[in-house]
């Protein structure tokens, strides 16, 4: 259990004198549908500065899950680019933000899915002052999809070293007519530190909204 829940609007402050740099992030859900977690890295005008600042499943920027490495496609060891993104996942212009599989969403509906993503927080560019963590219907527009078929959709944050959960929000805003949804921030304050902010902010458009703001 998470060491402190939040609701939408606070943050929680990351306490750099634990020696805390590596953070793990879980969005999870109940749906059948398939939902994308992304995340944009973005600058002091809120706008991303590269476009491998946009992490997503289909970034052209990837990296080895197991080491973080970036690794690029090579025929010869992938065969194709569908095999690479297999094998990979994708990751900031920095390295500091290594996206997630992607979860297809296949499941029963009443099952829990969910994404994970991880943050290196020494990695991260000194430029970068936000990484906003979102979750986005996969054609949920053109499907007739949208986040009011989605139960008990929540994001947590762990020390990635010790496993220990350090913060949850359950997002309890009623979502109806969006597919896609800003689920939390991590944001670098005046004195240089971390803080975890709960966002709950829901969109129509899915991703292109989200692209259209921050890119």
């Amino acid at each position: 259990m998470a060491r402190f829940q939040i609701e939408k609007g606070e943050r929680f402050a990351l306490d750099k004198s634990e020696g805390l740099e590596k953070v793990q992030i879980d969005l999870n859900w109940k749906s059948g549908a398939d939902l994308d977690a992304s995340a944009f890295l973005v600058g002091a005008d809120g706008m991303i500065m590269d476009d491998a600042d946009f992490v997503f499943y289909n970034s052209n920027r990837r990296a080895n899950p197991e080491t973080g490495e970036v690794e690029s496609f090579n025929k010869a060891v992938h065969g194709n680019k569908a095999h690479w993104r297999a094998a990979t996942v994708p990751v900031s212009a920095d390295g500091s933000v290594l996206g997630s599989a992607d979860d297809l969403g296949d499941n029963e509906e009443g099952d829990e899915s969910g994404e994970t993503m991880h943050v290196d927080l020494s990695k991260v560019s000194p430029k970068v002052q936000e990484i906003i963590f979102c979750v986005t219907i996969y054609h949920g527009d053109k499907n007739g999809v949208t986040f009011g078929a989605v139960r008990e959709p929540s994001i947590t944050i762990s020390n990635e070293e010790t496993g220990e959960e350090l913060c949850k929000y359950n997002l309890k805003e009623k979502f109806s007519t969006e597919t896609a949804v800003e689920a939390a921030k991590l944001i670098c304050n005046d004195e240089g530190e971390w803080e975890f902010e709960a966002v709950g902010e829901g969109h129509d458009g899915g991703m292109q909204t989200l692209i259209d703001i921050y890119a």
